[in-house]
């Protein structure tokens, strides 16, 4: 955070809103990069079991399996034959939620995590680390102003 903070001391911003020369991303760029893409085959069966079940029950690979009557086994084949994996996808959906969790629905980082089925909220920190290149509690700071 002291980081984040000399980062924007140190340069003015361009715009208001604009994070040019920092690395980070707009509000909306952020939005466009968790859009959920459409998919096909069994891909498409995957996503819509996940996100039927994102935030009520877990995302394991076997519950999904169960959902959509394959066995784990033949649901990696089926995938791999999309050139798409299973933890890709999850990923892609738990991307997606977690911005509209935290901003949208303004829910704690712990609720977040479990929400998302992550083991604990580091695991999950990591992962939004990953895929935004700021933790959570840090993103939500600079983006709460915008739902």
């Amino acid at each position: 955070m002291i980081q984040l903070q000399r980062v924007y001391t140190n340069s003015e911003p361009a715009a208001e809103g604009s994070f040019e020369g920092t690395g980070i991303h707009s509000y909306h760029q952020y939005l466009n990069m968790a859009a959920i893409p459409q998919f096909d085959g069994v891909s498409a069966k995957v996503m819509d079991s996940l996100q039927q079940r994102v935030g009520k029950s877990g995302l394991s690979i076997d519950k999904i399996a169960e959902d959509i009557n394959l066995s784990k086994r033949t649901l990696q084949r089926r995938l791999q034959s999309q050139q798409a994996n299973f933890a890709q996808l999850r990923d892609t959906m738990r991307f997606h939620y977690a911005i509209k969790y935290l901003i949208d629905e303004n829910m704690s980082v712990d609720t977040v995590s479990k929400a998302l089925d992550f083991s604990d909220r580091t695991s999950f920190t990591n992962a939004f680390k990953r895929w935004t290149g700021l933790s959570p509690s840090v993103f939500r700071k600079l983006f709460r102003d915008y739902a």
